[in-house]
């Protein structure tokens, strides 16, 4: 029984210390703009979305979506957030580029996260990635209305839609 247990722990350890003596060495690939693996993708989507789900438990969203908190969200995302995930029918220039793991586009692909996952990457930023955290930049209250927004991209209001995708400044 011991005999298993052990062979059973170096089954699990040497994946890790091969991975570490590997990038000790320089061999895993480090650049931006080359194609990440299957398995590092994975592993990396799912261990970000996995601690921003634990973080968000209980955190809910303290602003109702009427135009006005949907039209302030969408001016704060127009002016801080665009640059790098585009706006309605205009994908961002150079946030399409070069970035890993890519920027999302918004407008293009919405946001799949609930509200409290989103203010915590707003609010905090995830390592590693071109995601700043705007904490002291941005109020909370800000931040909530930015994720309100985003959060009903695919149902705005008919007003609101307009704005958005007819491009005046709102």
């Amino acid at each position: 029984m011991r005999r298993l247990f052990l062979v059973f722990l170096i089954g699990i350890a040497t994946p890790f210390i091969v991975l570490g003596v590997c990038g000790t060495l320089g061999y895993l690939p480090v650049r931006a703009t080359s194609s990440p693996s299957k398995i590092e993708s994975m592993i990396a989507t799912r261990s970000v979305d996995a601690r921003i789900a634990r973080e968000a438990k209980g955190l809910k969203n303290p602003l109702k979506p009427t135009d006005a908190t949907l039209l302030a969200g969408m001016k704060l995302y127009r002016n801080d957030c665009a640059g790098c995930h585009g706006l309605s029918g205009k994908p961002s220039d150079w946030g399409t580029k070069n970035f890993y793991p890519p920027v999302p586009q918004f407008a293009d692909e919405l946001p799949d996260m609930k509200d409290s996952e989103m203010f915590l990457i707003v609010k905090h930023g995830i390592r590693y990635t071109g995601m700043g955290g705007w904490d002291g930049m941005m109020k909370d209250e800000e931040i909530w209305s930015v994720v309100t927004f985003l959060s009903r991209l695919g149902s705005l209001p008919p007003a609101v839609a307009r704005i958005w995708t007819g491009g005046s400044r709102g």
